[in-house]
């Protein structure tokens, strides 16, 4: 639903400029009224970044719903966060990918009641995941709304650790920690994506756009380490694994549907 209800909004956006414009755009299709071209030319650079957020976030806003609404901000997402584009030609760019996330969170929960009432659980989790690429994009169309397609090629690294440590409510004493880090994971793949883009402004386009990807990583050994009370840690090393991934790199159990994402691009 939220999904509909922002193409909804996309579509209303265009609809909005089309008719601002509609005399400027019979005469002339591609330029404004102060002769700046609309479409990208050769030589032209292109930056492209995923906004998803802000489209929830208006989305939101026109929903009528009673709940928070929080302002989008700059996450990591397993889509192309930001592109850039150096265009050989009218209809042909060459593409960076760059994907970098990182995070972190800290939780504490008292047990109040049930197997382990009288403690107080904290659990740490920090997360890292960079990926980066190189690729190609081919457009079609002589208006302000035009088709694109290509494909990249990726590489990949992430990691992640894990923490649980638990206390004595009462009295803060150690009872037990447990800790878990995972190997550094190492992979590569390639990705086809498929999307239309509209020109509200000169330069300036909000687009939509379908990736689908395939890859495979070499998964590093993992590390648990337990102790408890005054017992000395215990650290058991994993195994090192080998893993592929297919319609989105998070996925590495299933054929995975894709990824469907929102664009703004911005050309110079």
């Amino acid at each position: 639903m939220k999904k509909v209800l922002l193409s909804v909004i996309a579509l209303c956006g265009f609809a909005i400029a089309n008719a601002q414009e509609e005399d400027e755009i019979l005469v002339n299709p591609i330029l404004s009224s102060k002769g700046e071209h609309y479409l990208p030319q050769m030589d032209d650079w292109a930056i492209s970044f995923n906004a998803d957020g802000i489209f929830e976030y208006v989305g939101n806003a026109f929903s009528g719903s009673t709940s928070r609404n929080n302002a989008p901000k700059v996450s990591y997402v397993r889509t192309n966060t930001f592109v850039g584009k150096m265009f050989v030609s009218d209809k042909k760019a060459y593409r960076v990918v760059a994907n970098l996330g990182f995070g972190s969170q800290n939780n504490t929960s008292p047990l109040v009641t049930g197997p382990g009432a009288g403690t107080t659980i904290e659990t740490k989790n920090n997360d890292f995941a960079l990926a980066l690429g190189v690729g190609k994009e081919w457009r079609k169309g002589n208006t302000r709304l035009q088709g694109f397609y290509g494909a990249d090629v990726l590489v990949t690294t992430a990691f992640n650790t894990e923490e649980v440590t638990t206390t004595d409510t009462d009295t803060g004493d150690f009872v037990s920690s447990f800790e878990e880090k995972s190997g550094l994971d190492l992979g590569a793949g390639i990705q086809g994506f498929i999307g239309a883009e509209y020109f509200i402004f000169p330069k300036f386009a909000i687009g939509a756009q379908y990736t689908y990807r395939v890859g495979f990583a070499l998964n590093g050994a993992s590390e648990t380490t337990t102790k408890n009370g005054t017992d000395d840690a215990v650290t058991v090393d994993g195994d090192k694994g080998f893993s592929f991934a297919f319609g989105d790199l998070d996925n590495t159990t299933n054929v995975g549907v894709g990824i469907f994402s929102l664009n703004l691009t911005l050309h110079f």
